[in-house]
C-alpha cells in the first residue's frame, strides 16, 4: 500500500487560490510507477512512487501555468467534463464523476478495468 499522495500547486497567482479534490490512480506498466488524475487528464512516472508523485507535482503546476498564461483554464476543465460554478470573481470547480470518467475516458477505462491500481483523494490548492 503506498503512502497518502501529498501533491499540491500552489502558483501564487494574485486572482485567488482554488483547492480541489482530486481522485489519484496509482498503478506499474512495466517497471514504472505511473500517478494519474482522470479528471485532469495528466499523469507523471517514475521508477518510485516518489519519483512519480514529484513528476506528478510538475506536470500540475505546468498544467496550471499554461492554462493561466493562455487565459484558458475555465475552457479545458469544461473540455475535461468539469461544472464551473459561481462568478468569476469566485468560481466553484466541481471535476466529473468517476463514473462518467471511466465511460467516457478510454485510458481510465483500460486501467479500470485491465490494471491493478489503487486510488487515493487529494485535495489539491491551485491559483490561476
Amino acid at each position: 500500500m503506498m503512502d497518502k499522495l501529498q501533491l499540491t500547486a500552489d502558483l501564487g497567482f494574485t486572482h485567488g487560490k482554488y483547492h480541489v479534490g482530486l481522485a489519484l490512480v496509482e498503478f506499474e506498466e512495466g517497471n514504472v510507477t505511473i500517478v494519474y488524475s482522470p479528471a485532469l487528464d495528466l499523469s507523471g512516472y517514475g521508477y518510485s512512487p516518489e519519483e512519480a508523485k514529484q513528476s506528478f507535482s510538475e506536470a500540475l503546476q505546468e498544467f496550471f501555468r499554461y492554462t493561466n498564461k493562455n487565459n484558458t483554464l475555465d475552457k479545458v476543465l469544461k473540455d475535461l467534463g468539469w461544472a464551473i460554478k459561481g462568478s468569476k470573481v469566485k468560481p466553484r470547480f466541481d471535476p466529473p464523476k468517476d463514473s462518467d470518467l471511466v465511460s467516457s475516458n478510454p485510458l481510465y477505462n483500460d486501467i479500470v478495468n485491465n490494471k491493478s491500481y489503487k486510488v487515493s483523494r487529494e485535495d489539491v490548492e491551485f491559483a490561476y
